[in-house]
């Protein structure tokens, strides 16, 4: 069987405003490339995330997309982590699969772009939280998608 390759992440972008993402040290902020559009600004040690629930297709990894911006030059870059976390019905942690990113400051506005491929979800797996979380400075996180994709 095929696995559907659609993004399982509501509001990626951020259209509908941050819910059903939560967090700590987060805003919605003007897109600095895309006029009218909004991405969230983590702010030092801030923390964004989502839950998502199942089923999930055992057969499948999930593919992270993401675009981070760094729109301040700092002595010491920003580091954001990436995580997704298979949780089971108590939303405890059963695994989960981390991305460290310093994304760079550039002169000429941009988001980079990240991708990481994420094991298929052992079977007592009833939640996936997409999450990243700030360690210094502050970055813009949008265009977050979470894709299931043959193995």
């Amino acid at each position: 069987m095929s696995c559907p390759k659609r993004n399982i992440v509501k509001n990626g972008g951020f259209q509908s405003g941050l819910p059903p993402w939560r967090g700590k040290g987060i805003r919605l902020v003007p897109n600095p490339i895309r006029r009218g559009d909004v991405s969230v600004r983590l702010e030092e040690r801030g923390l964004l995330y989502q839950y998502t629930p199942g089923p999930f297709r055992r057969e499948c990894s999930y593919y992270l997309y993401f675009r981070l911006h760094n729109n301040r030059r700092t002595p010491k870059p920003p580091l954001v982590l990436a995580s997704v976390a298979h949780l089971d019905r108590n939303k405890q942690l059963l695994r989960t699969t981390p991305v460290l990113v310093e994304p760079p400051y550039t002169r000429e506005a941009h988001f980079s772009s990240y991708f990481s491929i994420v094991p298929p979800p052992p079977a007592a797996t009833k939640y996936i939280a997409v999450i990243f979380q700030v360690q210094n400075g502050s970055v813009l996180v949008d265009y977050i998608a979470l894709t299931p994709h043959d193995v």
